[in-house]
């Protein structure tokens, strides 16, 4: 997979801060004449979800790639090459052989499994996860979003 530059033109970058089970995105827009226009998207909550609905968003805006930095090392790994599905959560009896059955693990988080394939039919080649510490937009949004969630 190709590098994909901040300044490529056409792409959503979604900076990810991810803590204690919430997740914050802040996303920005670098149009086709390569102007950056900030705070195109916002979302708060659990990880999958909120990945899932920034992604909905840029296939909404068009963009040719997505760049996603993030301090959680885990979902860069998850959404890096190469890459391995969610953890399955059961097992399924199959027919293995003549005489033989088998138990393969299957299932696993379907939101998960829904950005693995939208960055990939939609962006193959064309998005890349970093990991990156330095995202404070998204962590300020992250320590709102938690605020709010422990006063309630």
């Amino acid at each position: 997979m190709k590098t994909i530059p901040p300044t490529v033109p056409s792409a959503l970058i979604l900076g990810i801060w991810a803590a204690e089970n919430r997740t914050a995105i802040v996303g920005a827009l670098r149009d086709e004449c390569g102007n950056l226009v900030p705070d195109v998207l916002t979302a708060t909550g659990e990880r999958w979800t909120t990945v899932v609905q920034a992604l909905d968003c840029a296939a909404m805006l068009d963009v040719a790639h997505v760049l996603i930095l993030s301090n959680d090392v885990d979902l860069v790994r998850a959404l890096s090459p190469p890459f391995e599905g969610p953890a399955p959560t059961c097992t399924e009896r199959v027919w293995f052989s003549r005489h033989d059955w088998a138990d393969i693990p299957s299932g696993g988080d379907p939101l998960h499994w829904q950005a693995l394939r939208t960055l990939g039919g939609r962006w193959g080649g064309r998005f890349r996860a970093m990991q990156v510490d330095d995202l404070p937009k998204a962590r300020e949004l992250w320590q709102q979003s938690h605020r709010k969630s422990t006063t309630q």
